[in-house]
């Protein structure tokens, strides 16, 4: 009886343990469970976080990551276009991305970033990775909205979904989960950045001789060499930038000779020679060298460059009022490609020159003699019945940010005692041949109008083309008077380059002039700033920048198109 006892408290004791261990097993399963989904729900968070890192990052440093294969860059485009969309806009609107926008990150891109940053080489289709495709993560913007003043809120996210992911597959897991925000103020106080920068830009190369000059004056203060009240004279700034592009094809040099002068800072992309006695007032950098080539060559400020040298028997240190830096500054292009007239590149002279392809002309138009006055506005072109009216309101979209009156020509020359006068608005002269102005000819624009030469031929002025108020500019800086031209001289030089500004002229605006040579000679004088394949300045001639332009507008997306420098003013993480 008591043996019988026993048995059954064992029987019961190991049912109770049987019990406990399957508890124990069951448990174990559920909690393993519970770590496989936290698991799969923390590796799908670390993906969203790590594409909405990747965006924020990528549209922070836009400038130096600007993308492999579109060299304007993703991050780029969407600032510009968030520039341009943001005036007028109401706080709260959505605005970007809109239809057609690309918000996502490019695969391609993302791919080589993720690479580079792994120090992966690239692999077959089959093979890969698995830490490299978690970096394959969706990055991109789920949406810029519109606050208060000139602030904008910037919705960064990313996605489940990695490298390889099924375009088809649209089920919730696979959404975006917005992560990161941030708070950018656009149109800060910092110095405007836009296209009239330099004073001079020869993307092939600048040269000097004789007693040429380049300097800097402000037409807000008066004429250029005019007494002030302090009774300084308005010239012999040094505000301006002479620069050449970064060009493997060409030296891009900047060379003086004579006793030609550049009062300001010279970039030169190939090498800075300086001889005669040329002289050079400001600070000078070299990719190559910086040679002063004669006893009375002098530089009064730094000079940077790997090579600092003199080929006159003394010291070069003595030729040099600065520091002496041997070492490369890495002078870049002042814009990477010649073509553009707008630092953002986002519009170029064969763009303007499409954008106008569609206009008939009116024929070719000869002008001179009788002391006659001609008067082109938008209705029409007085005392001449040859020619059509100019098209009224004509909207040259990513060309140029207002209206313009178009009137079209095969060629166009004024010369005898004739006066040409523009006035009524914004005038757009479109040539599809050369450009002659000579003769005792005068070509103005009147107060309040402004105009835009555009020709495909040669551009010859031998007389004064000048404005009203005796300023290059309006009153936010921006130029009254531009010559934008295609016309390519293969190279040529002095009296047969594609722009000639000559004689005893005088042209007050700006110039883009990217495939010719700009060639200011004899007593010419250009007061304004001036882009060119080559730049030459010679005899008693003078390029004269009109600090103004530092305060222009255009190409910063500033003003009403809602531009300008971004600021970061506030980052947060979505709980």
């Amino acid at each position: 009886m008591k043996a019988s006892k026993q048995a059954g408290f064992v029987l019961v004791v190991g049912m109770m343990l049987l019990t406990v261990a399957s508890g124990a097993v069951i448990s174990g399963m559920s909690v393993n469970k519970y770590q496989e989904r936290q698991a799969g729900n923390y590796v799908r968070t670390n993906n969203y976080e790590a594409g909405a890192d990747e965006a924020f990052r990528r549209f922070e440093n836009y400038e130096e990551d600007s993308g492999s294969d579109d060299k304007t860059g993703w991050a780029k485009n969407i600032r510009a276009l968030v520039g341009k969309r943001l005036g007028g806009s109401e706080k709260g609107t959505i605005i970007f991305p809109r239809e057609d926008d690309e918000n996502w990150l490019p695969s391609g891109e993302r791919e080589k970033r993720a690479r580079e940053r792994n120090g992966e080489e690239e692999q077959d289709e089959d093979g890969g990775d698995e830490d490299i495709k978690y970096a394959f993560t969706r990055a991109g913007i789920k949406e810029v909205v519109k606050l208060e003043g000139d602030r904008v809120k910037v919705v960064f996210w990313g996605e489940k979904r990695l490298s390889g992911y099924d375009e088809k597959d649209a089920s919730e897991d696979n959404n975006g989960r917005d992560v990161l925000q941030a708070v950018y103020s656009i149109n800060n106080d910092e110095q405007p950045d836009g296209a009239y920068q330099n004073v001079l830009l020869g993307c092939e190369g600048v040269s000097l001789s004789g007693s040429a000059k380049i300097d800097s004056y402000d037409s807000r203060k008066g004429s250029y060499d005019a007494q002030l009240e302090n009774g300084e004279k308005n010239s012999g700034g040094t505000q301006g930038v002479v620069s050449t592009n970064d060009n493997e094809d060409e030296n891009g040099n900047v060379t003086l000779s004579g006793s030609s002068p550049i009062y300001g800072q010279v970039r030169a992309a190939g090498s800075v020679i300086a001889s005669g006695s040329a002289s050079i007032h400001g600070d000078v950098k070299a990719n190559k060298e910086i040679v002063i080539d004669s006893w009375s060559s002098r530089i009064e400020g730094n000079a940077t460059a790997p090579v600092v040298r003199t080929t006159a028997n003394r010291d070069v240190s003595e030729q040099v009022g600065g520091t002496i830096n041997n070492t490369s500054p890495h002078v870049g292009g002042a814009a990477a490609s010649c073509d553009s007239f707008t630092k953002s590149e986002e519009a170029t002279i064969s763009d303007l020159i499409d954008a106008l392809a569609s206009y008939a002309s009116s024929g070719s138009l000869s002008l001179g003699g009788g002391n006659q006055t001609y008067e082109l506005t938008p209705d029409g072109l007085s005392n001449n019945n040859t020619v059509s009216d100019p098209k009224k309101d004509v909207t040259l979209d990513g060309i140029f940010p207002e209206p313009t009156n178009v009137l079209v020509l095969d060629s166009f020359s004024l010369d005898g005692s004739a006066n040409f006068v523009v006035d009524g608005g914004d005038m757009t002269l479109y040539v599809k041949g050369d450009v002659d102005i000579g003769g005792g000819a005068t070509f103005s624009v009147a107060e309040g109008s402004s105009l835009k030469i555009v020709t495909k031929g040669r551009f010859n002025l031998g007389s004064n083309l000048k404005v009203a108020s005796d300023r290059p500019t309006d009153d936010g800086g921006n130029p009254i008077l531009s010559l934008y031209s295609t016309y390519d001289d293969e190279d040529a030089s002095g009296w047969n380059a594609g722009v000639n500004i000559t004689g005893a002229s005088a042209f007050k605006g700006t110039i883009f002039a990217p495939k010719s040579t700009v060639n200011v000679a004899g007593s010419g004088a250009l007061y304004g700033a001036v882009k060119g394949r080559r730049v030459e300045v010679n005899g008693g001639a003078g390029i004269h920048y009109d600090e103004a332009l530092m305060e222009s507008t255009i190409d910063t997306d500033s003003g009403e198109s809602g531009g300008g420098p971004w600021k970061l003013e506030g980052l947060s993480y979505s709980e």
